[in-house]
């Protein structure tokens, strides 16, 4: 009799160590709803962007494209949301050549010169999309990786707003440097009203 008890006693406390687990991501989510795609730009750069950097524990960063302006056609004190979509074919390794743990990867996203303020991305704007990829091969491949960022922004004077877009590595356990190149980049950024 005392098993049947204590299976549910289990049970119990495992549903309830499951929703506070399932509640953890849901609060810190953002939920916009209600907008209206108003305009969508794109661009294509066929021309490889390669950051670099020699040294023990360096980072670099390099601009995958022109800065780009984009309008929010809200009147001054509005906001619009910008949604911001990147692919790209990225190779990235040490500068060195050595070893077989890899460097970190990511693109940094800044608008109007300062992070995304939805996200997700660092408050210096990072979007990670690589750390420490085990290295099987001396020469690195091409991979995909994909961005999706959202930031809301605000017209002031202008209604024009600058996204900018860097490709960069960071030599996270000081094997020497690092080194990634974007390849055939494209990049699509959708205007939303509320």
């Amino acid at each position: 009799m005392k098993l049947p008890h204590r299976f549910e006693n289990i049970a119990g406390l495992t549903l309830v160590a499951l929703s506070l687990l399932a509640t953890a991501p849901a609060m810190a989510q953002t939920i916009i709803s209600n907008e209206t795609l108003v305009t969508t730009t794109f661009v294509v750069n066929k021309k490889p962007a390669t950051a670099y950097c020699g040294g023990t524990g360096c980072r670099a960063t390099v601009s995958m494209f022109a800065p780009l302006l984009v309008s929010c056609p809200a009147s001054t004190g509005q906001t619009c949301t910008f949604h911001i979509s990147l692919d790209t074919k990225v190779s990235i390794g040490f500068a060195n050549g050595c070893c077989t743990l890899g460097p970190t990867g990511f693109y940094q996203f800044l608008v109007d010169g300062v992070a995304p303020t939805i996200g997700p991305t660092t408050k210096h704007g990072d979007y990670l999309f690589e750390k420490n990829v085990l290295l099987s091969v001396p020469v690195a491949s091409r991979q995909s990786y994909p961005a999706s960022v959202l930031t809301a922004v605000t017209n002031s004077s202008s209604n024009s707003h600058t996204i900018s877009v860097k490709l960069g590595c960071q030599d996270a356990d000081n094997e020497g440097g690092c080194q990634a190149t974007a390849y055939s980049t494209t990049m699509r950024v959708d205007v939303f009203e509320p």
